[in-house]
């Protein structure tokens, strides 16, 4: 265990926090059901917290403001960006953007200059199969359009997404010069004993590019993997405020900054600060009957299907409406299959949906593949992007 120490940590030695708590963390927990309107009174606060960027925007967030919310998503860019003095980050599934079609360069050219134009200071971009070449135009063009890139190489767990595996793709982003260059374990499938391995060998390919960490809370080991990245050089953390962190979420603000300092590093976070934003949004998730995050127990399951929390929930509530709520560990097991069947998928959007839906098909129907999708068709045959491993014949 390290001690904490009473001096005040050497200004070189920080870990930035960068806040989720509008964006990825209602996302995961309230279905990204948060308005506009329940942000707008704590901006001033969330300024005081001392984050380094505040993320405000994700694939997500159109889909739902438009759908259900009722709301124009290029308003609340550009609303967040004019109240907050903390610089904001948004989030686009690189030629995808926020849905899972495939788009030209030169929309995904126009999107990067309209974010832009709303006042965003850094865009994140990710492709879901690491296939680096579906995010050359966002980079870019957010270079062009005066944004920084925070690209990310997406973790999971298989006997291809190796070490050597993450080095390869970490210096594909290091070659298409990223600003920050993050690992994303979406459904929180790292563990402190394979960070050991894998972070210093990320460290080592980075050079000088500031590394971020953003990894959720599902197996319940995301603040002790925080740990790990802190001591191999990782520079940032993301992280949400305590009703919104933990479970399928991040981990906490609170927690992160706890440990930070016991390993003598500086945040510039302001507790008093992050208390009164915590406090708001406790009493807006009791207001508004929404969930508050709970620590996750840890599930040995989760590393065979590897479905990250929000899906799991959501097919949840679906089958449930169907009456089907008792095949649910059926679909899970048989997820675990489709995974291996079509080469190691990693389950984040839209794979993990694709994933999903062919399990749920397999498990209702009776027959294992009698329905294939058309978007699992067009995954096998390569249309998104290059595979990690061939599907089984």
């Amino acid at each position: 265990m390290t001690p904490c120490l009473d001096t005040a940590p050497a200004a070189d030695k920080r870990y930035g926090l960068i806040d989720v708590t509008l964006r990825d963390a209602h996302q995961c927990l309230w279905s990204t059901r948060m308005t506009t309107a329940m942000m707008t009174p704590m901006l001033s606060t969330i300024d005081r917290v001392g984050y380094e960027y505040i993320n405000i925007l994700g694939g997500a967030v159109f889909d739902v403001q438009v759908r259900y919310l009722q709301e124009n998503p290029w308003d609340r860019v550009g609303l967040l960006c004019e109240r907050l003095r903390t610089p904001c980050d948004g989030l686009t599934r690189g030629q995808s953007l926020y849905t899972f079609e495939l788009f030209a360069d030169d929309l995904v050219e126009l999107n990067s200059k309209i974010l832009a134009r709303r006042g965003l200071k850094v865009l994140t971009v990710y492709d879901a199969l690491n296939d680096m070449r579906n995010i050359e135009s966002s980079v870019r063009s957010a270079h062009e359009c005066g944004m920084k890139v925070n690209a990310m190489m997406v973790y999971t767990l298989s006997p291809v997404h190796t070490d050597a595996y993450y080095v390869e793709r970490a210096r594909e982003l290091v070659a298409l010069q990223s600003d920050f260059i993050s690992i994303k374990d979406p459904t929180g499938l790292l563990t402190p004993e394979r960070a050991l391995t894998l972070f210093p060998a990320v460290v080592a390919a980075v050079g000088n590019i500031p590394l971020q960490l953003h990894t959720h809370c599902q197996s319940a080991l995301a603040p002790l993997v925080h740990e790990v990245a802190m001591q191999h050089g990782f520079r940032y953390g993301h992280t949400a405020a305590e009703p919104l962190a933990n479970g399928a979420s991040l981990p906490a603000a609170e927690d992160i900054d706890d440990r930070a300092r016991a390993l003598g590093l500086a945040t510039g976070i302001d507790r008093k600060a992050l208390a009164d934003v915590s406090g708001y949004f406790a009493c807006l998730a009791e207001r508004e009957g929404k969930p508050r995050g709970q620590v996750a127990s840890f599930d040995p399951a989760l590393y065979e299907h590897q479905v990250p929390g929000g899906m799991i929930s959501n097919l949840r509530s679906q089958l449930a409406a169907m009456g089907m709520q008792a095949r649910m560990p059926e679909i899970l097991e048989e997820a675990a299959r489709v995974s291996k069947d079509l080469g190691y998928p990693i389950l984040v959007s839209p794979f993990a949906q694709y994933i999903v839906t062919q399990s749920v098909l397999n498990v209702v129907q009776g027959e294992r593949y009698k329905t294939i999708p058309d978007e699992v068709r067009k995954y096998a045959m390569g249309f998104y992007g290059r595979l990690a491993s061939a599907p089984s014949p």
